[in-house]
């Protein structure tokens, strides 16, 4: 049997150790933060795919209630015709059915898009094969006020994934280049050991550090460790200033970017909050407009002409209403994505 342990305490090691666990910390914030920016990401892929499917129900009801009343028009159109009235002509009626073939375009754009959504929603949420998923039934609400743009800016520069990852990067880089320059230094450290030596009686040893049967022995010496390869650590710590550099570098690229995210999403939600307001409008007209049209021509006072053109306004109008709420509610979504966080509407 030949034991020999041998231990070794650093004493002083001129940062060494300091600037190692220091650079290990950053990596793991840095990846951290990271991983909430994965989060965020899924948080706004699944607003998007909710508030999709939330639009897509919405405006297949008020398809629907189109669909209904261009029915009874067409019925009406039938009825003229065969009576060969004059409130109707053959270029008026194929007009209706023009706008209907219209109808049902949208309406199956409508569906494809509510079947994407609810696909969308499954794949986000790990939901299995065969697996319900109940998803609430809610209307799209109107379009948020946008916050104030510095105080979202100053928190996404704090809070921001990106921005956090970018810090802890020139946080990491920093120490490596203190790594670095300790390197240039030797280690000063306690070293202590312990050998154990043993063999029977009856057998002669052949090797010679079993020489001396039975015999144990300890010491403790104050050890100093180093090496001459000046040249390679010099590059080593020009190449670790270098990398921070790039760091820093990339830090006020991000830094840029939360600007231009936190500048694009309030833009975005500005510009939707005034497509709702106008296209609210612009439909409440509308409806107006094709209700009195379709009284008109079905008690014989009014022409298709007419219901036919106040029908594609009022379609139209609420078409581009509902993809502006959806537009308000994604450019939330990425407000939020871009502040770090969630925000209080």
């Amino acid at each position: 049997m030949h034991v020999d342990v041998q231990a070794t305490l650093p004493v002083w090691t001129f940062g060494k150790i300091t600037a190692g666990k220091a650079a290990l910390g950053h990596v793991i914030r840095a990846t951290e933060a990271l991983l909430q920016r994965a989060r965020d990401q899924a948080a706004y892929d699944v607003a998007r795919a909710y508030w999709g499917y939330q639009t897509s129900r919405n405006a297949e009801a008020a398809v629907q209630k189109v669909r209904t009343r261009l029915k009874d028009a067409q019925e009406t159109a039938r009825k003229l015709l065969a009576e060969k009235s004059e409130q109707i002509s053959r270029a008026d009626a194929m007009k209706l059915d023009y706008l209907a073939e219209e109808i049902e375009a949208q309406h199956a754009s409508t569906l494809k898009n509510r079947a994407l959504a609810i696909t969308g929603l499954r794949l986000l949420v790990g939901a299995q094969p065969g697996e319900e998923l109940p998803i609430a039934q809610q209307e799209v609400p109107a379009a948020p006020t946008p916050p104030d743009g510095d105080q979202i800016l100053r928190r996404a520069l704090e809070q921001r994934p990106e921005t956090r990852a970018a810090t802890e990067a020139v946080g990491a880089r920093q120490a490596q280049v203190d790594l670095a320059r300790a390197q240039l230094w030797p280690d000063f450290g306690l070293v202590g050991g312990v050998n154990f030596t043993t063999t029977t009686n009856a057998d002669s040893p052949l090797s010679p550090f079993v020489s001396n049967s039975e015999a144990a022995s300890g010491y403790i010496a104050l050890g100093l460790r180093g090496t001459f390869d000046v040249p390679q650590k010099l590059a080593r710590v020009r190449q670790a200033v270098a990398d921070l550099h790039e760091a820093a570098a990339m830090q006020l690229g991000a830094q840029q970017l939360v600007r231009l995210d936190i500048q694009q999403a309030i833009g975005d939600l500005t510009e939707a909050r005034v497509r709702v307001e106008r296209y609210t409008r612009e439909t409440e007209i509308g409806k107006q407009l094709a209700t009195q049209a379709g009284v008109a021509f079905d008690t014989g006072l009014g022409e298709a002409r007419e219901f036919l053109e106040d029908t594609l306004l009022y379609t139209r109008a609420d078409g581009e209403r509902m993809r502006a709420l959806y537009d308000a509610q994604l450019a939330w979504a990425a407000l939020e994505k871009a502040a770090g966080g969630p925000l209080s509407p």
